[in-house]
């Protein structure tokens, strides 16, 4: 039997709250953090975790490993439930396109102002390449380098691209020849040579992205990106473009 105090209550459902309490205060712990603030022993606090999970009231990562509170159990803003919501939906499909095309696959959502990292699934084979991916977590991508960002300005209009341009104190011309660019490629594509967050990887990298939309509104993007001098922009359009196109479709479905 469960252990009880002197009051009656069951033990394991307090220390239970107690961690749906933290993640509601600190929007994701890792386990760590957990066995600290919550002063139990790391096992307990494991296994409370895997019960968590179990029932659906908390999301693990797929990528920081870090855990967070899902979004039917968030108290937040609209978007703060949608994003989280987003990210749910699209992790199993992302861990699934990775390991389809052997390149590691990013989330973004787009707030209508700023461009966030939100989830990112690695390849097996390249799992040793990027010891610290998870870093770029929570971090925002440029809408002008980033195959991420490219891909939702394509899905912009002009009017919208300028706003964004003097948002960002950016040339608004560059940004319209991006928005340009990606419109008639069809698909993202990252500026070469160009690092877009405060965390770099210890090699370059290239990349293609496609939008993702909610309802005829923009929401955010999914991009495939790989060590540069493993292949090329044109071979990686030509064998996973389609898989990438599939794979958001499927999300974009899993929204409605």
């Amino acid at each position: 039997m469960q252990g009880k105090d002197e009051s009656g209550t069951v033990r394991s459902v307090e220390r239970a709250l107690a961690i749906v309490e933290l993640l509601g205060e600190h929007h994701e712990l890792g386990l760590e953090e957990l066995h600290y603030l919550t002063g139990l022993p790391k096992a307990t606090v494991s296994r409370l975790l895997h019960t968590l999970l179990e029932q659906d009231w908390i999301y693990r990562g797929l990528c920081d490993r870090r855990y967070r509170l899902r979004a039917r159990r968030l108290f937040g803003t609209p978007d703060q439930r949608f994003s989280r919501h987003l990210v749910e939906q699209a992790a199993p499909l992302l861990r699934e396109l990775a390991e389809r095309t052997g390149l590691v696959a990013d989330l973004s959502f787009f707030d209508g102002d700023d461009l966030h990292v939100m989830e990112s699934a690695i390849p097996d084979v390249l799992r040793k390449r990027y010891p610290n991916n998870r870093l770029v977590m929570g971090q925002q991508a440029s809408l002008f380098h980033s195959a991420m960002g490219k891909a939702c300005l394509g899905e912009l209009d002009c009017a919208e691209v300028q706003r964004l341009a003097q948002r960002h104190r950016m040339s608004g011309d560059d940004l319209l020849r991006a928005h340009e660019q990606t419109h008639t490629q069809g698909f993202g594509e990252r500026t070469e040579g160009s690092w877009e967050y405060a965390v770099r990887l210890p090699f370059l990298i290239r990349a293609v992205a496609l939008p993702v939309l909610s309802q005829d509104r923009l929401v955010g993007s999914i991009a495939l990106h790989w060590p540069r001098d493993a292949d090329s922009v044109e071979n990686v359009q030509q064998r996973h473009l389609g898989s990438l196109a599939a794979t958001v479709s499927q999300l974009q479905n899993s929204l409605v």
